[in-house]
């Protein structure tokens, strides 16, 4: 199943889309430091989790996949397109900072789609990732905006991240209260987040991911003793 721009919309209007905005929000916040003249682009359906002071000067443009869609709504005084995830319309390196939230579960080819945003992130530059855990009931409850598309384990995502060139810097859980607007969960969310993580640490609904482009493949561990070799062999004949 998977869900589209007006679904998303409706969900983070509700009362408990408006807190994991702010949880996940606040997370961000605490990893990305954001700088005059810096370009920023959010994948997916990002827009509401990205808090830009408005005194800072960031250009700042989101792009939403043709499976998810797209409609001006809320987003009327942002730089907005509609793309194709296997090739974006971006320049190489063009971002110092990439958001993807609700993308890279509705992907159809996971391997192309990280290469494409691996391009278009500066050199040392950073992604920032949401997805689901496919162990919660957020991924398995259809009500929810992480049910779309597909959930990951955490070995799952750190292997996909590390094929595509990616650094991780930081992999949080987050998440750990039910898809509910009962007052009851508004009051105590936050009790109920650390009671989560401290007993139920394997069940939170998503995962945040902190990454940094990697512009440089590390050398395999054998690398030297085989330039030993070869240069023997060579030294023989």
């Amino acid at each position: 199943m998977y869900q589209d721009f007006i679904e998303y919309q409706k969900y983070y209007k509700t009362e408990i889309g408006k807190i994991i905005t702010k949880d996940i929000s606040e997370k961000l916040n605490k990893f990305c430091y954001l700088y005059d003249h810096q370009k920023i682009a959010g994948f997916g359906f990002a827009h509401p989790f990205i808090k830009i002071d408005p005194n800072k000067k960031i250009d700042l443009i989101y792009y939403y996949s043709k499976k998810t869609g797209i409609h001006g709504g809320d987003i009327e005084n942002f730089n907005k397109a509609l793309v194709d995830e296997d090739q974006l319309p971006c320049e190489d390196s063009q971002f110092d900072h990439v958001f993807a939230i609700h993308y890279l579960e509705n992907l159809n080819n996971f391997k192309q789609g990280l290469r494409e945003l691996w391009r278009v992130t500066a050199p040392e530059g950073k992604l920032y990732i949401v997805v689901p855990n496919k162990k919660s009931l957020w991924y398995l409850n259809d009500k929810s905006p992480f049910s779309s598309g597909y959930g990951f384990s955490k070995l799952h995502i750190q292997h996909l991240i590390q094929e595509n060139h990616f650094e991780i810097q930081f992999i949080e859980r987050l998440i750990y209260y039910s898809n509910t607007n009962s007052k009851y969960l508004i009051k105590y969310q936050n009790f109920i987040n650390r009671l989560g993580s401290l007993f139920f640490k394997y069940f939170n609904g998503v995962y945040l991911c902190v990454l940094k482009k990697r512009v440089y493949i590390k050398p395999l561990e054998n690398q030297n003793y085989l330039k030993k070799v070869l240069t023997g062999a060579i030294s023989k004949t």
